[in-house]
């Protein structure tokens, strides 16, 4: 299997560290932004080849091949060439994944 491109987890993660102080000197925590990198390839697919082909039903705009990857998850933020995906379909084999990816992404 061939991986050319490069897609990433984004995770919103709880700061262990105050990020700064109110105005009574309490610790404010935030969220970091974290982006977990993994190599994949990926293709063009739709909602009516998902249903035909896998059964399922969800809406889906790319599928992307991979090895697979534990932090992979339904509804995970994916970014891949600056725009927002949200995984809509997960697909495990023994030596890789099929991921369905729905383009745009709302918390």
């Amino acid at each position: 299997m061939r991986l050319t491109k490069t897609l990433y987890i984004v995770e919103e993660i709880e700061s262990d560290e105050p990020i700064g102080y109110d105005s009574l000197g309490r610790p404010v925590y935030g969220t970091t932004t974290v982006k977990t990198p993994f190599m994949g390839e990926v293709e063009p697919y739709s909602s009516e080849l998902t249903h035909t082909r896998y059964g399922l039903v969800a809406n889906v705009t790319h599928r992307v091949f991979c090895l697979p990857n534990d932090k992979l998850k339904l509804n995970q933020h994916i970014e891949w060439q600056d725009k927002d995906y949200t995984l809509t379909g997960l697909l495990k084999y023994d030596r890789h994944f099929e991921v369905l990816i729905n383009e745009g992404y709302s918390p």
